[in-house]
């Protein structure tokens, strides 16, 4: 079995944005639709984060929404990999959207990323990259129903090597890093790093043709979120060269 993007380019999971509407929009080779929240923890949390200004998914039921964008997208005839980003309070709400991720040909992304406050306080997001066993646990659950990508957090003084080495030991497929660097800027010494070990998907600082270059060069996909947010034809215009070469997975 294998995964076939048919060009280098990836759209980031921004939760309350990227649905299936958005994402049918931009002509990339892997769309992260979410962060999806899988479980009624998560959900709780995202409502909270709402009433702050934030911008979340909030559905009456978490799979049964999610599901619904998995088959709207599906009947865009989107042609790339479908990936969903994922949060949760238990294993059982990953191991849901990765039924669902396997019912419709998709990727589960478990989400070690997000920082905000409402989803670290139960162990969700960039938490996770704190208690390595527990990701492990979720990885290794999920790869049994479905393919596993595990967005992370770069910045954060942890031996990503030795992270990265496990999630693939786990089952993961796939690891999207955001690169980012304290400060700013980012880091593709470390995307270089990770994608000696697994296939890789860099984020941070990819803002035209020239810096989604410099990331292809360094991984083996290229992921926006915010670019395309303040340039809705981001993708469309660095569509080309490299970065439209099409790119295969396979799967072990």
């Amino acid at each position: 079995m294998k995964l076939v993007f048919p060009n280098r380019l990836a759209l980031s999971a921004m939760a309350g944005i990227c649905n299936a509407e958005f994402a049918s929009k931009h002509p990339v080779g892997f769309a992260v639709l979410g962060g999806f929240n899988a479980d009624r923890t998560a959900m709780k949390a995202a409502i909270e984060a709402v009433q702050r200004g934030r911008k979340e998914f909030i559905f009456k039921d978490p799979i049964d929404g999610i599901e619904e964008e998995l088959k709207k997208l599906r009947e865009m005839q989107f042609p790339g990999v479908v990936g969903v980003n994922t949060r949760s309070a238990t294993l059982e709400g990953y191991t849901k959207v990765a039924e669902l991720c396997r019912d419709y040909g998709a990727v589960i992304e478990i989400n070690a990323h997000c920082r905000q406050p409402e989803f670290l306080s139960i162990g969700c997001g960039q938490e996770l990259l704190f208690k390595a066993e527990r990701l492990a646990e979720i990885v290794s659950a999920c790869s049994k129903i479905c393919p596993v990508s595990v967005k992370i957090r770069g910045g954060l003084g942890i031996d990503y090597i030795s992270l990265a080495k496990l999630l693939k030991d786990s089952g993961a497929c796939i690891i999207h890093v955001d690169a980012m660097i304290p400060g700013g800027g980012n880091d593709l010494q470390l995307v270089r790093k990770l994608s000696a070990i697994m296939f890789t998907v860099g984020n941070n600082s990819v803002v035209d043709y020239g810096s989604a270059v410099r990331m292809a060069e360094v991984s083996h996909l290229v992921s926006a979120a915010r670019a395309v947010l303040k340039n809705e034809n981001f993708f469309h215009s660095v569509l080309k060269g490299e970065l439209a070469r099409s790119v295969e997975l396979v799967l072990e």
